[in-house]
């Protein structure tokens, strides 16, 4: 695998993580978590640096997995990571909403649980895509 395949994979993960907590889904997980943003709130630097180091140890993860699995194809390497994003992702996701102070644990476990499965295999997709010689 190439280190820029994994970078991008990364970098995909994190943008869509963007994407997905403020304009497509940030009321729900606000609502889920019981947050109310403050006027003109803007995040902390750990907001951001957390999620993107995160995102970059799931990419090394994932472009592991692709190599142990043998990925040859976009649809295995698709497989591989539907599977990581649900099996391991999204299931953390789900016993993490049960904590005693999650309001809506069913909504956190949704849209961070479904953020992560579709983040993990977005990161097989652009492995696969740019990470073959």
């Amino acid at each position: 695998m190439k280190i820029f395949s994994i970078a991008a994979a990364g970098l995909a993960y994190f943008a869509l993580g963007g994407l997905w907590f403020t304009p497509l889904f940030g009321r729900h997980w606000d609502r889920a978590l019981g947050f109310q943003r403050p006027p003109r709130w803007r995040p902390e630097a750990r907001y951001y640096l957390g999620p993107l180091i995160g995102c970059m140890a799931s990419a090394i993860a994932t472009a592991a997995l692709l190599q142990i699995g043998a990925a040859a194809s976009l649809a295995e390497s698709l497989r591989i990571g539907l599977v990581a994003g649900l099996g391991f992702s999204a299931a953390v996701s789900g016993v993490n909403a049960i904590a005693p102070n999650m309001p809506r644990p069913g909504l956190y476990a949704a849209v961070t649980g479904s953020y992560h499965a579709l983040g993990v295999t977005l990161c097989a997709a652009v492995i696969h895509l740019l990470g073959h010689d």
